[in-house]
């Protein structure tokens, strides 16, 4: 019987370090995509004209225009979204 218990431990710490390992490449990625956007709205503030085409502050500002027309909802999603980011 303590060799279920023990066999049952080392599935549970086997899934918690997958587990840890996922949400850290994941925590990664997010850093890296923050990091091009920051560059790339960076680079359209000195040189006028994004990177590979994109308008980064474009985007950027018609996402906080969205988020302001959606009034109170769009308020809270916001806020939500900071409250993720800042994890």
């Amino acid at each position: 019987m303590t060799s279920f218990f023990s066999l049952e431990q080392m599935e549970n710490n086997l899934m918690k370090e997958v587990i840890t390992t996922v949400k850290a490449w994941i925590d990664d990625i997010v850093h890296l995509l923050m990091s091009f956007v920051a560059v790339g709205a960076m680079s359209e503030v000195l040189f006028g004209s994004g990177v590979f085409g994109v308008n980064v502050i474009g985007n950027l500002t018609t996402i906080i225009e969205s988020f302001g027309s959606s009034g109170f909802a769009g308020l809270v999603a916001m806020l939500v979204l900071i409250g993720l980011f800042r994890k």
